[in-house]
């Protein structure tokens, strides 16, 4: 005789499931309530009417390591589906499941009882034997992923969530900056000769760089998050010098031993966790403005607040391969050359004609990553003079002539 536990907060579903169950398995399962600690609980439908659910099913299945778990998922929460398969949960149900169908699944569930393969059970050994040395339970990774997935979305909005998810948290463990990475690889012929691959080697020597800190990563298709606690006496990770000597070894490191050229931008530090997701945000933006001292590395609170400066700086975005005067954009906010010029400077950390062949390479970059036009054509395009000197400037900016940068790999996250 088995026992099936259905753990459903709506009655009416309640109800509904358990008639199925009484009217198909009445002669070979019993329902039990999840709180008869005296019974062994074989078969546990659980339902996931919230994102936090899944750390009830991630508790339950702790206490009870043989029952056979089958989340009964609401359809609004479908994209939390692949933590059943993080969990190795074999069975999954959405709502409202059809008859036929929970039934199927139960009866499967019960013949995994009743021929259980010892070589399934001596593997299911081996792997929480394996797991089990590692410092952090890995059945807790998804949660973390999840949960910061979510804080840097926005939907993580209330006070519960945050207190209900530390559980997965080691310690003090949510970030309070986000960094926004892109870059890519030279010699990739040679990288995949090596064997290596960039993702991981690069959150392998941040890692190291960071020994006894807080870092976590989130990797999305063609930028990497690397979050990070910075100490509560500091302001940015721009003040704190230790942390952003740290960041520019790594990048120093990557280039010079595996020719992975490194750009990142980083955020405001927010010691509000809901707040976190802004610091994303502005990472992004960061990553792609005009850098005040160092192209490799980028802070938001650099860029200038002025909504007028922000005008002309979109300005020049928007024509940067025609003909750009300053007096042309000095005139978009009504301001005489010299003025413009002294404001500029100021707010951008770079004169005029630098900030706008700096946007000009950004367009060159995307050019010659994306299109097959020529280096000839992409600098007429941009408005230099020569090929020459188009390569010159770009070599300048970017460590690698347009020629060398074609021929890089971008780096995939995943």
């Amino acid at each position: 005789m088995y026992s099936i536990s259905l753990a459903i907060e709506d009655q009416l579903e309640y109800e509904k499931l358990a008639d199925w169950i009484t009217e198909e398995f009445k002669n070979h399962c019993t329902l039990v309530n999840e709180g008869s600690n005296h019974l062994e609980i074989h078969i546990a439908v659980i339902e996931v009417r919230k994102w936090h659910d899944w750390v009830k099913i991630h508790r339950f299945r702790k206490r009870n390591k043989e029952c056979i778990i089958v989340p009964l998922l609401d359809p609004t929460l479908l994209y939390t589906s692949p933590l059943a398969l993080e969990f190795k949960l074999r069975y999954l149900l959405v709502k409202s499941v059809k008859k036929h169908l929970f039934l199927r699944t139960l009866k499967r569930a019960i013949r995994e009882l009743e021929n259980v393969s010892t070589r399934f059970l001596e593997k299911e050994e081996f792997y929480n034997q394996v797991h089990s040395e590692h410092i952090v339970d890995r059945n807790t990774l998804p949660f973390q992923e999840a949960f910061l997935r979510r804080l840097m979305s926005g939907d993580v909005q209330t006070e519960e969530e945050l207190i209900q998810s530390r559980f997965f948290l080691p310690g003090e463990a949510i970030p309070n900056v986000v960094c926004f990475l892109q870059g890519f690889v030279r010699g990739p012929v040679k990288r995949e000769q090596d064997g290596w691959h960039p993702p991981k080697m690069i959150q392998e020597v941040f890692r190291n760089r960071f020994q006894g800190y807080q870092l976590s990563f989130l990797s999305y298709r063609k930028h990497l998050l690397m979050l990070i606690q910075v100490p509560s006496e500091y302001i940015s990770l721009k003040n704190w010098k230790e942390g952003e000597n740290r960041i520019l070894d790594a990048i120093q490191v990557l280039e010079k031993d595996y020719g992975i050229y490194l750009y990142i931008g980083v955020g405001s530090l927010y010691r509000e966790p809901l707040m976190l997701h802004r610091s994303y945000q502005e990472a992004s933006k960061a990553r792609r403005t005009s850098p005040y001292e160092r192209l490799s590395l980028r802070y938001f609170e650099e860029i200038s607040k002025d909504l007028q400066l922000q005008k002309c700086t979109d300005y020049i975005a928007r024509y940067c391969n025609e003909d750009l005067s300053i007096k042309r954009v000095a005139g978009q906010i009504n301001l005489s050359v010299p003025y413009f010029s002294k404001i500029f400077k100021q707010e951008t950390g770079r004169n005029f004609v630098e900030y706008v062949t700096f946007v000009r390479m950004q367009r060159a970059v995307w050019l010659l990553r994306h299109t097959n036009h020529t280096i000839e054509w992409i600098a007429e395009e941009l408005g230099f003079n020569t090929p020459n000197y188009f390569s010159g400037t770009f070599k300048k900016y970017v460590g690698l002539s347009p020629r060398d940068y074609r021929a890089t790999e971008e780096i995939i996250f995943v």
